[in-house]
């Protein structure tokens, strides 16, 4: 066959039967045109060669028909298909099989792989078993039934249940994630509508603008709520898409959707958190500003009044301090129950911060209506509150300011409110303040006085003065208490119980309180380096400093810059700060102790004090509070307090100290009571450094 061009091939072809030869010409031409013009690929294989093929067997491999006469079969087939093409083409040369239809993949003239279904038949081509093949190009539709295949599969793994329908809604094929998710399995959903589905959630109109989405779009997308198989309702999000024909007619839709119950439980979790507080589950602070905002919109609309509440616990703190912050956290879950058992349905109440709550009474048409909802409040605080075994009485200060008499948004209404409620706190516990003007004047003052205080440190307008404590046996000066004055460049004078309690509050006096402390040490290494009588100078530390994790190390600090032995260093805290946590005050006495310096306890005999704590406290002195020392001798009830006040601290070696000593009959008394030291007026009050120095150059004060 070597040699012999395409068209001498397909007479090869054509005449290769014993009966072709009796074809008449016309019907010759007949069968070379449908053939040449096949869209099929058709060839004769002998010996394993190409003994014929038509155009599009040629054009199926890349090649042109010259090409390919005479070509070796087996080199169009891939390599791991050889042995089955082989296997084929022989048994039917051979006869074992009548005719042989079977895939395998080829390769093209630029080596590309394609996918191949032929159909064979066995004829004598020459006398010579040969294969007379059809051949197919199946790539396309290999690639088409693998991407449908994986499509298949994709769908029916996938956690979103899909559905199938027809154009008129009827469902023709459902995955196994839509019988997860409705309870309904294939047999049951396929033939249906998915009108099974359906909740009573949703109105007429809204299918309707669904179907009218669809219609105009080709596509719906939206949250929805579906009944499953058992009842039970459950949102859903849902897309439908319309799958459209060549003609742009609708054959069929496909619905994609998942079970979202989970997503918006955690949206409402999150929600909830983002407006309640934590612990009591009441409103917080967002929460109870929305809530203010509708009701200033309804009131300007109707014309109402209402009230808003600010209550803070009164010494809540020793609660924490004492029981610990798992009892006072309990404290404030049973208030926040309290307090919504009194409050009425439409009122609010939220807890702010702390032990700080809030509450909006709607409605107050008068000053007894509003009375009697305070007082209701009072007499639920005032039941006693049992907690870990302990039963604790509380008391509250509430602030009241009103719309729209004390302000028409929620900033000033707060803002009053919370005036109102510092001054009833000032004021004494268990009390309400409607807030007033002064109020605010009073708020904006001490506003004021803060940066005052900020720029006072800066400007070095603080100055100490100290105050004589003096042997009230020899009379002469053995220590100097050390207190702090403000000298305002405008305002002159400002007295310490008033920059004092704001500087504790904003925390501003630990570093009010270091610099005293740095102030004081210098001065009385000052004045020993001056020679004069070598005393103890004494320093009064607030309960902010003493609770401050610094305190030792920047007392440390202090004394190493300023180079005073700390035998010379006296520090002062009083009572009720010692016993808000004993442990931790005999903790941080101890420390101070280890370092040599003194320790005392100012204004003994007006808290709670322990005879047993105090047995335990590394304490050098007590100073016996002047409330006490200006009854006597006179009051009977007074000389007892201050004579068992006296003998206690003999008794466990510590000294003492009298307070506020005025007049030559408290002296004396005193002195029979074996009192160690004095101080007060009678002396001398507290003065400015240098004349302090001259009282010590003396080194006595004569009685």
């Amino acid at each position: 066959m070597k040699g012999i061009d395409a068209m001498d091939n397909f007479d090869n072809f054509l005449f290769s039967g014993q009966d072709c030869e009796y074809l008449d010409v016309e019907t010759y031409h007949r069968f070379k045109t449908l053939v040449e013009e096949s869209l099929i690929g058709i060839c004769i294989i002998k010996n394993y060669k190409l003994a014929y093929m038509n155009p599009k067997f040629a054009e199926t491999f890349g090649y042109c028909q010259d090409e390919m006469i005479d070509k070796d079969i087996l080199k169009l087939i891939y390599h791991e298909d050889i042995e089955k093409v082989s296997n084929n083409i022989n048994r039917k040369i051979e006869g074992k099989i009548r005719k042989i239809q079977y895939e395998f993949r080829g390769v093209t003239k630029k080596g590309s792989v394609i996918h191949l279904e032929t159909l064979g038949s066995r004829v004598n081509f020459h006398g010579v078993p040969s294969v007379l093949g059809t051949l197919v190009n199946i790539s396309e539709y290999k690639k088409v039934k693998e991407q449908l295949r994986m499509a298949h599969k994709v769908f029916a793994n996938t956690i979103e249940g899909v559905v199938v329908t027809d154009s008129e809604g009827n469902i023709e094929w459902v995955n196994p994630a839509f019988t997860v998710i409705t309870g309904y399995n294939a047999e049951e959903a396929i033939g249906k509508n998915p009108r099974i589905l359906k909740s009573k959630r949703h109105t007429k109109e809204f299918y309707k603008n669904m179907w009218d989405s669809l219609i105009e779009n080709g596509q719906w997308q939206g949250e929805i709520w579906n009944r499953k198989k058992g009842g039970e309702t459950y949102p859903e999000w849902l897309t439908i898409s319309a799958i459209r024909d060549d003609r742009g007619n609708v054959v069929q839709y496909v619905s994609i959707f998942n079970d979202i119950t989970e997503r918006i439980k955690q949206e409402e979790s999150i929600k909830y958190q983002a407006n309640h507080d934590a612990l009591t589950g009441l409103p917080n602070r967002f929460l109870y500003k929305d809530r203010m905002l509708a009701t200033i919109a309804h009131a300007h609309r109707y014309g109402e009044k209402f009230a808003v509440i600010l209550l803070g616990l009164d010494r809540f703190k020793r609660v924490n301090d004492t029981l610990g912050h798992a009892s006072g956290d309990k404290l404030l879950i049973a208030v926040a129950a309290r307090l919504s058992e009194v409050l009425q349905e439409d009122d609010t109440v939220a807890r702010f911060s702390g032990d700080t709550f809030g509450i909006i009474l709607k409605e107050v048409k008068n000053v007894d209506k509003l009375m009697f909802h305070v007082n209701e409040i009072f007499d639920k605080l005032n039941t006693p509150f049992n907690i870990d075994e302990h039963t604790l009485h509380i008391t509250a200060s509430m602030g009241i300011s009103l719309y729209p008499l004390d302000g028409i948004d929620c900033e000033a209404l707060i803002k009053n409110a919370d005036t109102a409620m510092h001054r009833a706190k000032e004021l004494g516990t268990n009390s309400y303040q409607i807030y007033t003007h002064s109020m605010n004047e009073k708020a904006h003052r001490w506003l004021s006085m803060e940066n005052e205080i900020h720029k006072a440190l800066e400007r070095d307008e603080f100055i100490l003065h100290y105050q004589p404590q003096v042997d009230i046996k020899t009379g002469r000066i053995v220590g100097a208490e050390a207190l702090v004055r403000w000298i305002h460049p405008k305002s002159g004078f400002v007295s310490p119980g008033e920059f004092i309690p704001l500087a504790e509050e904003t925390g501003l006096i630990i570093p009010l309180g270091e610099w005293v402390l740095n102030r004081a040490c210098s001065q009385n290494k000052e004045w020993q380096d001056k020679g004069l009588p070598k005393i103890l100078m004494s320093v009064n530390l607030s309960t902010v400093q003493f609770k401050n994790h610094n305190l030792i190390s920047g007392v440390k600090e202090i004394l190493n810059v300023t180079k005073l032995s700390s035998q010379y260093l006296e520090l002062e805290i009083t009572e009720s700060n010692a016993m808000l946590d004993a442990d931790f005050t005999n903790k941080k006495l101890c420390e101070l102790k280890e370092m040599g310096i003194r320790i005392a306890i100012d204004d003994f005999g007006t808290g709670y004090s322990s005879l047993a704590y105090l047995s335990t406290f590394p304490i050098d002195k007590i100073k016996i509070d002047q409330s006490f020392v200006k009854g006597i001798p006179q009051e009977k009830e007074m000389m007892a307090i201050v004579k068992a006040i006296i003998a206690m601290s003999k008794s466990l070696d510590i000294k003492t100290i009298a307070e506020g000593v005025e007049t030559k009959e408290q002296i004396k008394c005193l002195e029979e009571l074996h009192c160690n030291e004095i101080q007060g007026y009678f002396y001398s009050k507290p003065v400015e450094p240098e004349v302090f120095e001259k009282l010590l150059m003396s080194g006595y004060i004569k009685k």
